[in-house]
């Protein structure tokens, strides 16, 4: 079944079974209702040429392309037995582009992950910007020392300042986001956002999740030991919490929902990618004490270090969602979130 999207005007094509089911479109990334009333002319049969179905990421309700005729391969008699019975199951079968290839060895090539034209741009307003600002506080402060009505720039040049240093943490975060799906679709290079633009309430949204996601993983360590830090207890379950945060947080991102925070999902999936996970968290884990040390030197007067340290900070945490994305991506029937 083909019709175009109602944003965008892409042409796309899914199963008729399909109808009335909400998706995303994946070229303006809006989501869109597929229309149930189709005229016959766009209803094309299954194993037809121009048809090619991607199949939703486990959190989505759809997720679908199309592919156009001059450039589709010819279904065997196989693909289209499978495709029947994906329909007759109400499901969309799964079929991936074979991802990109590396130019460089890959233990190198992750860490070049966020060189692309949108991710540098981030990371560089999202330091240069607030660095700027923050000479202004300096200024303004020694000008209000001497000059009593200087107060005022220099309360607006400290509001600037905080306030644009976290609106570019909110955005990392759903940029981070962005890198992982991405990266869990077969992506090499940072996600090119460039056409999208969320709001102000979307970027929060994306942060409370993540701090949700974090603050899940790190709850037992408070509840069973009162936050008391001298307890054996406390420490221990403070680092398993650190241990299944990129599982967790892999899992919020993919099904897009708190609800993947059942720790029956989550357990399931980390005994089935065990040993390739404990890699994934141990990278992970060697990174965490780096945003309290950058806030810190923020702090202090050590800022000028803080804002390099700014930058390593979101460049690194693209790098981690790359890897978290890339997990997916690798191990994806091994953490049976499909069933």
């Amino acid at each position: 079944m083909t019709f175009s999207c109602e944003h965008c005007g892409r042409r796309l094509t899914v199963p008729a079974g399909q109808a009335g089911k909400k998706g995303r479109c994946p070229q303006c990334k809006k989501a869109l209702v597929i229309p149930t009333t189709i005229s016959e002319q766009a209803v094309e049969p299954i194993g037809a040429a121009s048809e090619a179905i991607e199949s939703p990421s486990p959190l989505n309700p759809l997720l679908f392309d199309a592919m156009p005729a001059e450039t589709a391969a010819p279904q065997t008699l196989e693909e289209q037995k499978e495709k029947l019975r994906a329909l007759q199951g109400d499901y969309v079968l799964r079929e991936r582009d074979k991802p990109p290839e590396r130019p460089l060895p890959w233990p190198i090539d992750i860490f070049l992950y966020p060189l692309c034209r949108s991710s540098l741009i981030i990371l560089t307003l999202g330091t240069l910007i607030p660095l700027i600002l923050r000479f202004f506080v300096k200024l303004t402060r020694e000008l209000a020392m001497v000059f009593m009505p200087g107060l005022i720039p220099w309360i607006v040049s400290v509001i600037a300042h905080w306030g644009a240093l976290l609106l570019f943490v909110l955005y990392v975060t759903w940029y981070v986001a962005e890198c992982i799906r991405d990266s869990a679709a077969g992506g090499i290079r940072a996600a090119d956002t460039t056409a999208s633009t969320p709001g102000v309430g979307e970027l929060i949204g994306q942060s409370l999740t993540v701090l949700a996601c974090a603050g899940a993983c790190v709850a037992p360590a408070f509840l069973f030991t009162n936050g008391d830090e001298t307890e054996p207890l406390f420490w221990i379950l403070y680092c398993l919490g650190g241990f299944l945060f990129p599982m967790a947080l892999l899992a919020v991102t993919m099904f897009e929902s708190l609800r993947a925070l059942n720790p029956v999902l989550l357990l399931s999936s980390l005994f089935g990618t065990f040993g390739p996970y404990c890699l994934l968290a141990a990278v992970c884990c060697a990174i965490y004490l780096l945003p309290p040390y950058t806030i810190r030197c923020l702090l202090d007067e050590r800022w000028i270090l803080g804002y390099v340290l700014v930058f390593a900070t979101f460049y690194l945490a693209l790098v981690l969602a790359h890897l978290i994305g890339r997990f997916y991506w690798k191990y994806e029937e091994r953490l049976n979130w499909d069933t």
